[in-house]
């Protein structure tokens, strides 16, 4: 008796660690733990620093720019004189030339080109987040179905654990009966090919149930295992459908805000342009033609720029941009269609699940009330052993797709919670 107490203390002591040691895990850890480890969500940080640069790039745009000009040439004739004033005697010009100069131009007024240009870039930024917000949200997606997967799997691994437990019992007792020649051999064999069937099927699904375990944790970077507990979630509310959180919705304006931007960049390059200038150099000849010696010179100036007429290239880029404003109109329009067409599938698998849970429960009861019978039977010896296990699994085997149709109907309505946009 002592020896039994021991080894039951003992047991018990090991269960305790060992359920010490089961990794649980929820839902919304993984979906927390994928954002933070997955490489996707660094690229916010990338595109952000990309965007400062471009700014700080175009702002000293109004900076005056300063360019070292250097040049020395060889001509084969220059410039003379035809006439001869007695006792004054006119020089000739070099042939060769020298000129080195610091060119400083600086602009006044570029007609609202370099702002327009900021707001381009800035628009540019908006959309790069939001398409890796997009990412993100396909990221969650990915989570979400692998997690449930695993769920399923491990649920699906009992009930064909049970039925093999179940076909086992059955193939004993004909076994049993063959033996005493009351049954034919091939009735085992029948039972032999089932119980193989449900071995390949069992291998299929840890299989599928690793890959998916894999997954999680290139994923998640959370190292699950076959132990790892996964703790259901469960969502009751679900939105309707003027409720659309999506970040698509986001990128299509962003999308339209850009060529707004890009019509009013196009119409800036028919916009006079002003600077001014300065040339400050040293070189033989210097702004005097007829000088033979080096000299240093200076000139200072404005500069006007501006395109009278581009043979309408503006009005037809202007068009351009126009059309591809109504292209992501109708782009928008297609994702719409096939975003409700994809919540009305969940919903009607949200309903269809419903319906089966509630004969699911009906069944349950049914079980429980049989086996109940079943068992104040055996104790009248009114059924074998055997029997009465058959209808302890049968009502074993209910819970268990009752559990599973529960597993279905929670990813059912997180599929259409996603696909609103609701990630939280």
């Amino acid at each position: 008796m002592k020896k039994l107490i021991s080894l039951l203390f003992f047991g018990l002591i090991q269960s305790a660690g060992f359920s010490q040691q089961t990794q649980s895990l929820t839902l919304d850890s993984c979906r927390k733990m994928a954002l933070e480890h997955y490489p996707v969500s660094r690229q916010a940080g990338l595109f952000t620093e990309i965007h400062n640069f471009k700014q700080e790039s175009a702002h000293r745009g109004y900076y005056p720019q300063l360019y070292l000009n250097g040049q020395a040439s060889w001509q084969s004739d220059v410039t003379s004189l035809p006439v001869n004033i007695p006792n004054i005697e006119i020089p000739s010009l070099a042939r060769d030339n020298y000129r080195i100069s610091l060119d400083i131009n600086q602009l006044i007024w570029d007609g609202g080109s370099i702002k327009s240009q900021q707001a381009i870039d800035f628009t540019t930024l908006e959309i790069n987040l939001t398409e890796v917000e997009i990412e993100n949200l396909k990221l969650t997606e990915a989570v979400n179905q692998t997690y449930f997967s695993i769920l399923i799997l491990k649920e699906s691994e009992k009930l064909i654990l049970l039925a093999m437990d179940e076909i086992q019992s059955r193939l004993t007792k004909v076994r049993a009966g063959i033996a005493n020649g009351a049954v034919l051999p091939a009735n085992a064999d029948v039972l032999d090919a089932e119980l193989i069937r449900h071995e390949q099927t069992l291998i299929d699904i840890r299989f599928n149930r690793n890959a998916a375990i894999y997954r999680l944790n290139e994923l998640t970077g959370l190292n699950p295992d076959a132990s790892t507990v996964l703790i259901l979630p469960e969502y009751h509310d679900m939105p309707d459908l003027d409720q659309w959180q999506r970040p698509e919705y986001q990128l299509f304006d962003l999308q339209k805000i850009q060529f707004d931007n890009q019509q009013q960049m196009i119409g800036l390059k028919l916009m006079p342009r002003f600077s001014a200038f300065s040339n400050l150099g040293y070189g033989r000849p210097g702004l005097d033609m007829f000088s033979t010696s080096f000299e240093p010179f200076a000139m200072l100036g404005l500069r006007l720029s501006w395109n009278l007429w581009d043979w309408n290239i503006t009005g037809r880029n202007k068009s351009i941009t126009g059309i591809q404003k109504q292209i992501t109109d109708t782009r928008k329009q297609v994702w719409e269609i096939n975003q409700r067409i994809l919540l009305n599938n969940y919903k009607q698998e949200i309903l269809k699940i419903e319906n089966q849970l509630a004969a699911d429960h009906r069944i349950v009861a049914l079980r429980t009330s049989i086996a109940a019978s079943s068992a104040a039977q055996l104790e009248q010896g009114m059924i074998t052993s055997s029997e009465y296990l058959t209808e302890q699994n049968a009502l074993t085997q209910a819970n268990l797709i009752l559990g599973v149709n529960k597993i279905m109907l929670q990813r059912a309505r997180l599929n259409y919670l996603t696909t609103m946009g609701f990630t939280k």
